[in-house]
C-alpha cells in the first residue's frame, strides 16, 4: 500500500455510456465509458494513493490525464501525459456486513472501511443482500471514525448482521511525483457483471 490514502476536494462523474458499435455480448461483454474529473484536496507526494470512483465491476483500462497547470501529477509512476493501466487493485470486497440496517435506511456501516473521512465519497457500493439480490448505491459522505457511509438512496431491503456483503467499486491509483492540489481526469472503460 502507498504512503497515504487521499481524498478529493472536487469530483465530477459522467454517467456510463455504451460504446457505439458494441451491441452484443456474444463476442464479449458490452463495454461502457465513464469520465471522472477530480481535484486532489492537498499537495501530493510520490506514492500517495487515491480511489478512482467508477461504476464498473470489470475494468478493461483506465486512461489518466493530468490537467492542472499549477502542478501535474502522473499516476502509476509514469511520466507521460496519458497513462493506461489495468484495474489491478480493487478497493474492498466482498466484505460481510456485521451491523444490521432497516429497509429504507440512508446509512450503512462498512466494517472494514478506512479511518479517513470522505475517502469513499463518489464511490459506488454494491450491497448483496442475504437472498442474493444486489443493490448499487452511491456514497455521498463517509465518516472514518465510525466507518459510516451515507448513501444516495435508501436500502431496498433490510440488511441482516450476517449473510449480507458489500463491495466498494473503484480502482486504486498511485501518484508518481509531488504536485500542488492537482486536477486529474480519468477515462474508464469497463463492463457490468451482475
Amino acid at each position: 500500500m502507498a504512503a497515504a490514502l487521499g481524498t478529493f476536494s472536487a469530483l465530477s462523474q459522467s454517467k456510463p455510456l455504451r460504446i457505439e458499435g458494441h451491441t452484443s455480448n456474444v463476442e464479449g461483454p458490452i463495454l461502457y465509458r465513464q469520465f471522472i474529473t477530480a481535484t486532489i484536496g492537498e499537495t501530493t507526494e510520490a506514492g500517495d494513493t487515491y480511489i478512482v470512483p467508477h461504476q464498473f465491476d470489470n475494468v478493461q483500462f483506465i486512461n489518466a490525464q493530468p490537467l492542472d497547470a499549477v502542478g501535474q501529477v502522473f499516476l502509476t509512476g509514469d511520466d507521460a501525459a496519458g497513462v493506461f493501466y489495468a484495474d489491478a487493485a480493487s478497493v474492498a470486497g466482498p466484505t460481510q456486513i456485521t451491523t444490521a440496517a432497516a429497509a429504507g435506511a440512508a446509512t450503512l456501516i462498512l466494517v472494514s472501511g478506512s479511518a479517513i473521512n470522505d475517502v469513499y465519497n463518489g464511490c459506488y457500493l454494491d450491497i448483496r443482500f442475504s437472498d442474493g439480490d444486489i443493490q448499487t448505491v452511491k456514497i455521498t459522505d463517509y465518516v472514518g471514525a465510525t466507518t459510516t457511509a451515507t448513501i444516495d438512496q435508501g436500502l431496498a431491503k433490510a440488511v441482516a448482521a450476517t449473510g449480507s456483503y458489500y463491495t466498494v467499486k473503484g480502482t486504486l491509483a498511485t501518484t508518481g511525483e509531488a504536485a500542488a492540489t492537482p486536477t486529474v481526469r480519468w477515462e474508464v472503460i469497463g463492463s457490468f457483471i451482475k
